[in-house]
């Protein structure tokens, strides 16, 4: 039964089936074109990265068994008015992300107890990977929908947009 979890955790992580892989939807997207919002839109593609990578990585510590995360008592700090916007703090931004995710993909490996994580109450590690992926891909989506608003979708030539 965990062999057939994990086969889903990585497949929900990596994209494939049912949305594009994350990592192909940052391709090419170069610090002046993730700091644009379409027109009527309230998010970046680079607010929506910060965002997901703030919750991932807490998700991250709750899975690596830490005893204690520092869960915020709402959204405000995932969603910062003003972000640096430079190539040196989008790659990091990027970098943490792809890292986030080789770790969470890592992590289904070691799914073989149905124990609720000791700092994410009622919550053990196969549901904390499910929200970990449908969380990335909800925003990978709004990600290649303010790409396609923008007219930069697909990355490259090489990718087929489904």
């Amino acid at each position: 039964m965990f062999d057939i979890m994990s086969a889903s955790l990585k497949d929900s992580l990596r994209g494939k089936h049912i949305h594009v892989d994350p990592m192909i939807a940052l391709q090419n997207l170069t610090p002046e074109m993730a700091a644009k919002k379409p027109e009527k839109s309230e998010h970046s593609c680079w607010h929506i990265l910060y965002h997901v990578v703030f919750w991932q990585d807490l998700m991250l510590e709750a899975l690596r068994g830490n005893t204690s995360v520092d869960w915020p008592t709402n959204n405000e700090p995932s969603w910062p008015e003003e972000l640096p916007q430079d190539e040196e703090h989008w790659n990091e931004l990027v970098e943490r992300f792809r890292a986030g995710l080789e770790e969470g993909y890592k992590l289904t490996e070691h799914i073989d107890s149905l124990d609720n994580l000791p700092a994410w109450p009622k919550v053990p590690a196969f549901r904390a990977l499910m929200v970990f992926g449908q969380h990335n891909a909800y925003h990978i989506g709004e990600i290649v929908a303010i790409r396609q608003a923008l007219g930069d979708w697909p990355p490259s030539p090489d990718h087929k947009a489904f």
